[in-house]
């Protein structure tokens, strides 16, 4: 099933794989169960559904039907603090969840019931630095990879956070990126990037080397998903849908 964060109607919706509706929760709001401008979404191994509530600094756990469980955090930049940009969720297979934090400019890994384990990054270019990281994706393997959005590159880690290696550079050129935003990894571990500014989606090896992209008549382009099968999904804000790709990139 497809989770969907509905950033400014303040809700989460789910559907098949295949786009048919099955239910929808949340108002907007501060209380829980409620939102204010949710982005990132993952679910763990057990179905439960973790939401980066974006404008209230927090994270927020439910079931796969929204019956609320617990949440975390709160606005700040110490440990178990966001700012007022938390976007990008992931799990790895620990169902540990790595948060993005645009505006702390760090990544935070914590627990499925929220304790906190480990961050890092600070705002910078250097080797683990951010500028303003969207989202990040866990590979197979366990490594980790943030979206450096104004960077305009991808870092990979360790799960305890260690630098291991970086691509991309500004540009439009194979391997380039404009505004890379959302990201996902397929079954071997190879790389999708959702670059906003020139509305494609490049894929790289698990060792940053380009393969190859997609480019259509995308309009604003946003994150991406990939499924047990490595189909695609690709939200498009600017027209309000998604879009499902199966195993078009090869």
């Amino acid at each position: 099933n497809i989770y969907v964060t509905d950033t400014n109607n303040h809700r989460i919706q789910k559907f098949t794989s295949d786009g048919v509706f099955i239910t929808k929760w949340g108002t907007e709001g501060n209380g829980d169960g409620q939102f204010s401008s949710p982005e990132g979404i993952d679910v763990d191994s057990l179905g439960n559904v973790y939401v980066a509530d974006t404008g209230n600094s927090r994270i927020q756990k439910f079931t796969s039907d929204g019956e609320f469980i617990t949440k975390w955090g709160s606005e700040g930049n110490g440990d178990g603090e966001f700012s007022s940009h938390a976007h990008g969720v992931t799990k790895d297979s620990f169902d540990n969840f790595y948060i993005t934090d645009r505006f702390n400019h760090n990544v935070q890994k914590f627990t499925s019931d929220g304790e906190f384990i480990t961050k890092w990054g600070s705002e910078g270019n250097g080797d683990g630095q951010f500028n303003e990281p969207h989202s990040s994706i866990v590979d197979p393997l366990g490594n980790v990879f943030v979206t450096d959005m104004n960077n305009q590159r991808i870092e990979k880690f360790t799960s305890d956070g260690e630098f291991i290696t970086k691509w991309g550079s500004e540009g439009n050129g194979d391997g380039e990126f404009g505004l890379p935003l959302g990201i996902g990894s397929d079954s071997k571990g190879n790389i999708f990037i959702i670059d906003q500014a020139i509305s494609s989606i490049p894929k790289f090896s698990n060792q940053g080397q380009f393969l190859n992209k997609i480019i259509f008549n995308f309009d604003k382009l946003e994150d991406i998903e990939i499924d047990s099968n490595d189909d695609i999904y690709v939200t498009d804000r600017n027209k309000n849908e998604i879009l499902k790709f199966s195993k078009i990139i090869n």
